[in-house]
């Protein structure tokens, strides 16, 4: 029989290793890309994003702002956003492939018409 002192710690024992557990699992399973400083847009900032802070991308889970779709934006995605097409380093991704399909299409429909 145990002490309500020994239940106690025998159940934070549990705690403490199924959470470095799951750290060590979520370190795994997180794909990552090291920053390049030198190949970022210059920014005019006092600050730095999280991700040149870290030294590396990583996946960024987000909802799509049209349709609602929950959506990963992978590590690589991000390594040629900022340091090939020079992208501005606070912005993230909104939008879904399709949607952003979409809205490029309407938006060079509307360009041709001249509206």
């Amino acid at each position: 029989m145990q002490s309500g002192k020994q239940k106690r710690a025998a159940i934070m024992a549990r705690r403490d290793a199924r959470k470095t557990r799951a750290a060590a699992l979520a370190l795994e399973a997180v794909p990552r890309v090291p920053v390049n400083r030198a190949r970022l847009a210059p920014c005019n900032s006092y600050g730095e994003p999280q991700f040149v802070h870290d030294g590396y991308y990583q996946d960024r889970r987000f909802i799509c702002r049209d349709c609602g779709a929950r959506q990963v934006w992978t590590a690589e995605q991000q390594q040629w956003w900022y340091e090939t097409a020079k992208g501005y380093v606070y912005s993230t991704a909104v939008r879904c492939l399709t949607c952003r399909r979409e809205r490029r299409l309407a938006h060079s429909g509307q360009m041709r018409i001249g509206i």
